[in-house]
């Protein structure tokens, strides 16, 4: 299963998203403020809950379009 594009591509954004958790990962030792790392990780949790829900429609598409030609 790809992720990414509705054509199966990982798209700009998606690596973008994939270098930015890799660097918040490298740099979390230094966020030593208890309350800006869980406004990151809220933001995080957003942003992933977002592109799943996309990728739920997504995949919801494909199996009605699989569903119609059966």
């Amino acid at each position: 299963m790809k992720i990414g594009s509705d054509n199966g591509e990982l798209t700009f954004l998606d690596i973008v998203t994939i270098v930015s958790f890799m660097v918040a990962l490298e740099n979390l030792d230094e966020n030593i403020d208890q309350n800006q790392l869980a406004e990151q990780l809220n933001r995080v949790l957003a942003e992933v809950h977002s592109h799943l829900e996309e990728q739920d429609r997504k995949i919801d598409k494909i199996l009605e379009v699989l569903n119609n030609d059966l």
